[in-house]
C-alpha cells in the first residue's frame, strides 16, 4: 500500500469517526486554498516545502502528486523540497528521499 493510499485509508476512518471535525478541517483547506492570487501549481509547490519542512510524509505523498497534476515538472518540484531543506538543514534533507520515491511512485522519473 503507498503512503498516499494509506493516507486516504485513515481519512475515511477519520470522516467516520469524527465527521464534524474533519469537515471542519476540509472547509479551512477549502476557504485557504480558495484564493484566487495564487496559481495551483503554486500552491502545490508551497504546500510540498511546507511537508517536506514539518517532515510529513503524507503531505510529501498529497503534494507531489498535486504538483505534477498541476504541470509542475519534477525539477520544479525538487526545488521547491529543497527550499524546506535550506530552511531546515540535515533533518529537513533526509526528507528528500521521500520526495524523490513520491516522483518515481507518480511516474516522474529522472531523464
Amino acid at each position: 500500500m503507498t503512503r498516499l493510499e494509506k493516507f486516504t485509508e485513515t481519512l475515511e476512518t477519520l470522516h467516520r469517526e469524527t465527521p464534524r471535525q474533519l469537515e471542519a478541517f476540509y472547509s479551512l483547506m477549502k476557504a485557504t486554498k480558495g484564493g484566487s492570487f495564487l496559481e495551483t501549481k503554486h500552491k502545490a509547490l508551497t504546500l510540498l516545502a511546507l511537508g517536506v519542512s514539518q517532515q510529513c510524509d503524507s503531505c510529501i505523498a498529497v503534494y507531489v502528486k498535486q504538483a505534477l497534476e498541476a504541470g509542475a515538472g519534477r525539477e520544479e518540484i525538487l526545488e521547491a523540497a529543497w527550499l524546506a531543506v535550506l530552511m531546515g538543514g540535515g533533518p529537513k534533507l533526509t526528507y528528500m528521499e521521500k520526495v524523490l520515491e513520491e516522483l518515481e511512485l507518480n511516474g516522474a522519473v529522472s531523464e
